[in-house]
């Protein structure tokens, strides 16, 4: 078993990840452009997001994150000094999480 990662279409030029872990069928955000497609993408698939993953604090990269949260009320992970209102769990350089 491994992780199946779905590449969603965002905006009118950007992209984020929904990961499964096929084993425990955890789901994550990686970067958040908007909501929607994502939200759709995990519908369309059964999913349930347990968490979203943020690499850094673009606008491109968390516009979504707050109508993400209306809709999966789920831990952030995200740069500890990046500013981001929306992290619940910051991390820096060399930290690890599962």
């Amino acid at each position: 078993m491994g992780l199946e990662i779905v590449t969603v279409p965002c905006l009118s030029d950007n992209y984020a990840f929904l990961i499964r872990d096929e084993a425990t069928g955890d789901v994550a955000i990686v970067d958040a452009p908007e909501a929607g497609p994502l939200i759709a993408a995990a519908e369309d698939r059964g999913w349930q997001v347990g968490q979203i993953l943020i690499t850094h604090h673009h606008a491109d990269h968390i516009g979504g994150v707050p109508d993400l949260l209306a809709q999966y009320p789920v831990p952030v992970f995200g740069p500890r000094h990046d500013g981001i209102a929306a992290v619940t769990n910051p991390l820096g350089e060399g930290d690890r999480f599962s």
